[in-house]
């Protein structure tokens, strides 16, 4: 039997432009329909790992809560809490208040703040606090206000006697935060631990609010069993994304789903795949079946079946590559692209793509493409060579 080099059947194939324009627009639909669903997972991914960094820089690795709302810094706390999980440990007062710019109130948290201790555990640019506060980005930028600025905070007092005022401080704008998260950038105010407990007149070391840094991320579960264990039900201790679980869990099931409805742009590609094997079927047909009656062996014809639609499937791959690449550094830098905020958590949309991500697209097209392959190799096979040479010559 004859053995034709798979080379002499791509030239017999492709003699023509038509054969070339079509198998472009095939790689083209094939390579956007994976780019879709790569865009798709790749937005989630990256607003799940966006979200989680943002929280992990306001609330550590584990945040917890007295029970009973307020408590002291102590030392047999401080003991408690120093074991082999932990790595730091920083203690907020955080007190409710409104910021006054000019005429305009907005309802902020105020942050009492260790800045040693905070900016440890956060990693946050927090340099700059003095004696005055750092606001975060949005709310400046929604007041206008500058680093030097003046703002008011209203504090509600503590004092029976002066239940129903309220104390106006007038407070200097140190620097501006970037949390990553809207409603943080645009509530969370900072100020001295200490400054603020002057402020409210409240007892020296007083707290309601604590945050943690683990030395090993992969035990969080872990060590909160561990710290609840230890201090009973005094404590309330939670993992830093506990607030945005639930949006969390949403976001992963609706990947899922999402990607499996996806399937169908693929779907509607590979028919385009078809429709291109069909048009090489009908229109090469002669030139196919004479050389098998010329004594091409239907091996050499598998190789180049299976080796052209693994060509296209590749070339679709590195396309579609190249699709991901400008959708994430071109389309989504685009300004009438920024999502809004309130709504939707985080001002900004990014791209992340682990190498399962890939494996998974790009293996389930390869997958789809290889069904193809053996579906058209077996119509053909069984299609005798008299049949296929009267069929082309009627």
């Amino acid at each position: 039997m004859a053995r034709l080099p798979v080379l002499s059947l791509f030239k017999i194939i492709f003699e023509s432009r038509t054969s070339y324009k079509f198998l472009v627009g095939t790689i083209g639909s094939f390579a956007f329909s994976m780019a879709v669903i790569l865009c798709t997972i790749g937005l989630m991914d990256g607003f799940e790992f966006t979200l989680k960094k943002a929280l992990s820089q306001s609330n550590g690795d584990i945040k917890f809560i007295a029970r009973d709302g307020f408590f002291l810094e102590e030392d047999s706390l401080k003991n408690k809490l120093n074991t082999e999980f932990s790595q730091s440990i920083a203690f907020l007062l955080q007190i409710e208040a409104f910021a006054l710019t000019g005429e305009e109130g907005k309802g902020v948290l105020v942050k009492g703040i260790n800045k040693d201790s905070f900016a440890e555990i956060s990693g946050l640019d927090i340099s700059s606090l003095d004696q005055g506060v750092l606001i975060g980005e949005q709310f400046a930028e929604t007041y206008q206000v500058k680093v030097g600025d003046n703002i008011v905070l209203a504090l509600s007092s503590s004092k029976a006697k002066n239940l129903g005022s309220a104390i106006l401080k007038e407070m200097r704008v140190d620097g501006i935060v970037h949390h990553g998260i809207y409603e943080k950038d645009f509530r969370f105010i900072y100020i001295d631990k200490k400054q603020l407990e002057t402020m409210m007149t409240y007892r020296e070391g007083v707290s309601n609010f604590g945050m943690m840094k683990i030395k090993s991320f992969e035990n969080l579960n872990f060590a909160i069993l561990h710290y609840k264990e230890i201090l009973g039900d005094d404590f309330s201790f939670t993992p830093f994304w506990s607030e945005f679980e639930v949006l969390i869990e949403a976001v992963e099931y609706e990947k899922v789903s999402i990607s499996v409805v996806l399937q169908l742009i693929v779907i509607v590609s590979i028919l385009n795949v078809i429709a291109f094997l069909i048009y090489i079927s009908e229109t090469k047909a002669q030139a196919f079946f004479m050389l098998r009656t010329l004594g091409l062996n239907f091996a050499s014809l598998q190789r180049f079946w299976i080796s052209t639609l693994v060509g296209i499937w590749g070339l679709a791959c590195l396309f579609s590559l190249m699709l991901v690449f400008v959708f994430d550094q071109v389309i989504l830098k685009l300004p009438f692209l920024k999502i809004p905020g309130d709504i939707y958590v985080l001002s900004d949309l990014s791209l992340l793509l682990g190498k399962m991500d890939y494996v998974y697209v790009f293996g389930v097209s390869l997958i789809w493409i290889i069904l193809i392959g053996f579906v058209s190799l077996h119509r053909m096979k069984r299609k005798p060579l008299i049949s296929g040479l009267r069929q082309e010559f009627s």
